[in-house]
């Protein structure tokens, strides 16, 4: 009899706590085979970057080790970026490897900065979208230096949810005297927010056509490419449409 195979797509936060309720009991694994799909060997915990980025704690204490999770949980663990999806020919593509096949497949593989909801080109050097959270965070401690400079262009973060306003406090925390702007739809934020951002001496600006300087867009989340054309029923955001039960 062949063994049946689940793959975890994504060592995402639900992923993760999956494989430590696995390797603390053990007799709730699934039988046959299990392996876990992971761009990286380590995933952040995301409820801690603002203050990450605030200054409040260390990269070391935001990072779960998915590798040694995926150990004690006696599964596999492929280092590998997904590219691709095949829910007919139940295959999953993997960027330069082979693609791996599966019988039943779980989807925890985080989100991507909502691209559709602005018009600007987002160019390396000058402006990067908040998720993926890894070049992000490498990004914002590239800005570090030009904080000191008296000359310093202002910093910019577009979206006034509570993602950007928590990113924008978070920024203040981390430069204290550096110029921060806001992005704002028109509405937005609420009077109480936007009081307290300006305390803080962060400029809340209607929207503008062009921007200068260090942007950072916190502009809602998607899905990957990859899952809107995989042939799942995904609904206008390219979410993936499940049953009650996550199906």
């Amino acid at each position: 009899m062949t063994s049946v195979h689940l793959v975890l797509a994504g060592g995402g936060h639900t992923h993760s706590l999956l494989l430590r309720r696995w390797g603390m009991k053990p007799e709730l694994r699934p039988q046959g085979m299990i392996t876990l799909i992971s761009r990286n060997s380590t995933t952040l915990y995301s409820a801690m970057v603002p203050g990450l980025i605030a200054g409040h704690y260390r990269l070391e204490e935001l990072m779960i080790d998915l590798r040694a999770l995926a150990n004690r949980a006696g599964i596999g663990l492929i280092i590998a970026e997904i590219i691709g999806l095949d829910p007919h020919q139940k295959q999953v593509f993997l960027r330069n490897r082979p693609p791996v096949g599966f019988d039943f497949l779980s989807l925890d593989v985080g989100a991507e900065t909502f691209k559709k909801s602005n018009s600007r080109p987002i160019k390396a050097a000058t402006s990067m979208p908040i998720k993926p959270l890894e070049p992000a965070l490498n990004w914002i401690q590239a800005q570090d230096i030009d904080a000191l400079s008296d000359n310093a262009q202002p910093f910019t973060v577009v979206g006034a949810g509570l993602a950007g306003i928590e990113i924008a406090f978070a920024l203040r925390a981390r430069w204290p005297c550096r110029q921060l702007q806001l992005i704002a739809k028109k509405g937005q934020p609420r009077p109480a927010l936007k009081r307290a951002l300006s305390a803080a001496g962060i400029t809340v600006m209607p929207s503008v056509r062009q921007l200068t300087g260090p942007t950072l867009f916190c502009t809602g989340s998607q899905f990957p490419e990859w899952i809107t054309s995989s042939g799942l029923p995904v609904d206008a955001s390219g979410r993936v449409r499940t049953a009650d039960t996550l199906q």
